[in-house]
């Protein structure tokens, strides 16, 4: 029986932890031994309901740091995450483990652990290159030495040409594309005007203080709209976003799981990212039959069609924003949309296909 270690590099139901629980719950069910590595350094933001119904896993709560790409802080944290690292060298010998799974490519603590333990490392990369990121030149050889003692997981072919580029290296990653969770699509609530959602950590890469300027300016011509910013992890920071940017039309709400009530509010989606190796709440939502206005920076182009699926906007370009915003005002126009990205997207929902995928990765 394969024994299999999850590293996170968060504790929370977001996008990467989403797709590590898919896996675990597809190696468990192959009848793998699987053990959860967690940071103890950051509160759970709904990492642990989500395991708790898993069966054959365990759970290791640990100290350590994910890097981030910061040329100065990578040293530090690998030194900090020593402790962490000692431990986990005895325990991957002592529990006799097959192969060590990282989740996102700032998870360096699965590359040392590999690289020491003399253990089969997949790195399952889920950020794209992006200065946001802070991926300093220096870090170029200690990426380059860890990818060639790893299989590297891509989401999308942008992504892994994008990071081919940025380490001069030929990576022969395996290309996996993350699942797509189905869902029961809800009725559309009747309203008046156009309600425009976004759903998503509030990190700055997602660009959400540009969506809340196109839609001020947006506003002053539909002040029947409204826009949904969906995500925070607590109270206070909703409140501080509140009061930071005190605009009409806005509502600020707390991250929810029940995403098809969410998306059942909706006319529009806006995911003005910097950048997006993937995009999965753009996928969700037009599953549920909401038009979506996306970043041009997005793995998503690989599959759907700018004015036909999806419209592809430039992150930078307000006025590509607003006047898009304008377009998706014509309900015709703006169903059209909707529906021709739900149909595309529900010909790419395959759990079985990732399943199939990720446990001929880790268990076989």
């Amino acid at each position: 029986m394969s024994h299999i270690l999850f590293i996170s590099h968060a504790r929370g139901a977001h996008g990467a932890e989403t797709v590590m629980v898919q896996a675990i719950r597809a190696c468990t069910a192959r009848g793998a031994r699987v053990t959860m590595v967690v940071p103890s350094l950051v509160p759970d933001e709904g990492l642990e309901a989500m395991l708790a119904d898993i069966p054959n896993l365990s759970v290791l709560c640990l100290p350590y740091r994910a890097i981030g790409g910061h040329a100065l802080r990578t040293p530090w944290v690998r030194a900090f995450n020593s402790p962490a690292l000692r431990r986990l060298i005895a325990y991957v010998r002592q529990e006799a483990v097959d192969t060590i799974y990282s989740s996102t490519s700032i998870t360096i603590l699965g590359a040392d652990l590999a690289r020491r333990a003399r253990v089969r490392h997949v790195w399952h990369w889920h950020e794209s290159v992006s200065s946001l990121y802070g991926w300093h030149p220096s870090l170029r050889p200690l990426y380059r030495r860890a990818v060639q003692q790893a299989q590297v997981l891509f989401i999308s072919r942008l992504q892994q040409e994008e990071w081919t580029k940025a380490l001069g290296l030929a990576i022969t990653g395996t290309l996996v594309y993350n699942p797509i969770r189905s869902f029961a699509v809800q009725e559309k609530e009747a309203h008046k005007g156009l309600r425009i959602g976004f759903i998503g950590r509030w990190e700055k890469r997602k660009n959400i203080p540009m969506l809340l300027h196109i839609f001020a300016r947006f506003h002053r011509i539909n002040p029947q709209s409204g826009l949904w910013i969906c995500g925070a992890q607590d109270e206070a920071e909703r409140q501080r976003w509140e009061q930071t940017y005190p605009q009409e039309g806005v509502s600020f709400m707390l991250h929810t799981n029940d995403v098809a009530a969410f998306y059942s509010r909706l006319d529009l989606l806006a995911m003005p990212s910097i950048s997006e190796s993937w995009g999965l709440v753009a996928v969700e939502a037009m599953q549920a039959g909401v038009a979506v206005l996306c970043t041009d920076q997005s793995g998503l182009k690989e599959y759907y069609t700018d004015g036909v699926d999806c419209l592809f906007l430039p992150p930078a370009d307000e006025q590509a924003w607003i006047e898009a915003l304008v377009r998706c005002t014509d309900e015709h126009e703006r169903k059209n949309i909707a529906l021709a990205g739900q149909k595309k997207t529900l010909q790419l929902i395959n759990h079985s296909s990732f399943d199939a995928q990720i446990t001929l990765l880790l268990c076989e």
